[in-house]
């Protein structure tokens, strides 16, 4: 689903939409996925094992209308929460043209920026409603407390491709792009940002026990399973 390939007439996106009748849009297929195989978020996107997810959660206090609570796309369950925030693997992360006013860095998407700010708003909205809001999931149970605590989430935001976009190499565009993004990742407290490919590398980690090739993602030869 990364590279998108097409076969058979169809790419891998639309055959996974059409085998699963998933709705239209590239992240509705990576909101599936990653539900129907929580082992990728739950086993990498953090030290502490998150045992569970609540799919499409509110959690902020809405109004007497019912409106104004932002929604996580993923809400992690562990002895703490974690929220989920999702974009799609083509989603840019930069913008095309860098400004040339400003030297050895590079200008974010709106979508990247207003991403990190959604995922700002939700963790805002979950300090304040955790105490007085019931969190149920889409079998009925509702979350125990008593279990699960919440105390400044954690919250992880995915998204974009670099491997497609800024592959980590010499070339003066590349090393400008993935210098400022790590840049901008070390220096952000509040949110784990990740992108899909570094996704890939962790699971197939955890699958095989081994690195997967540097050039795993241009190289036609390599298979996952032979």
């Amino acid at each position: 689903m990364l590279k998108n390939i097409v076969g058979q007439g169809k790419t891998s996106i639309d055959y996974y939409r059409e085998k699963y009748s998933v709705q239209a849009g590239e992240e509705a297929i990576w909101h599936h996925f990653l539900k129907n195989n929580d082992w990728i978020l739950g086993l990498n996107v953090d030290i502490k094992f998150i045992r569970d997810f609540y799919n499409e959660q509110k959690i902020g206090i809405e109004n007497s209308n019912g409106s104004g609570s932002p929604k996580t796309d993923l809400l992690g369950i562990s002895d703490f929460t974690t929220l989920v925030e999702l974009k799609h693997s083509e989603t840019k992360i930069f913008k095309k043209e860098k400004n040339k006013a400003r030297a050895n860095t590079w200008d974010f998407t709106s979508d990247f920026i207003e991403g990190v700010s959604q995922c700002l708003g939700q963790k805002f909205a979950l300090d304040r409603s955790y105490k007085t809001k019931d969190f149920i999931n889409e079998k009925g149970i509702m979350l125990d407390k008593n279990q699960t605590l919440t105390i400044d989430p954690k919250t992880v935001f995915i998204i974009g491709n670099r491997k497609i976009e800024f592959p980590h190499n010499l070339e003066s565009d590349n090393h400008t792009k993935s210098q400022t993004f790590e840049l901008f990742r070390r220096n952000n407290r509040n949110i784990d940002i990740l992108t899909y490919d570094e996704l890939f590398k962790r699971a197939y980690h955890t699958v095989f026990g081994e690195r997967i090739p540097q050039n795993w993602y241009y190289d036609e030869e390599f298979k996952i399973i032979d």
